[in-house]
């Protein structure tokens, strides 16, 4: 029987989650497209108290579950965290002339 795989803190680690060797924790995924695309934060749930001299960030997991409600959405969330409105206003006109 294989070992679950846990974090520094005894804490089990769900798929695509990893903690690497600064304890920076990961999560790797593969967008619509089909790009690998991974997330980063030095806390996995909002609970967690932020390292000493370490910028604040979002939970891990809470980062998590905001790409997977996009993507049941059908929204890929790193093209919409940099689109801006003309680029959002090119592509609909593109749209509309194509059909």
């Amino acid at each position: 029987m294989s070992e679950k795989r846990r974090d520094n803190k005894g804490r089990l680690l769900r798929t695509g989650e990893s903690q690497r060797a600064d304890g920076k924790y990961e999560y790797k995924y593969v967008d619509a497209e089909g790009v690998r695309r991974s997330l980063y934060s030095w806390r996995l749930v909002s609970t967690d108290k932020l390292p000493p001299k370490k910028r604040a960030c979002e939970a891990l997991r809470d980062m998590e579950a905001k790409v997977l409600r996009d993507t049941q959405d059908g929204i890929n969330s790193f093209v919409a965290t940099r689109m801006t409105l003309t680029l959002s206003e090119q592509r609909a006109t593109r749209f509309f002339r194509a059909s």
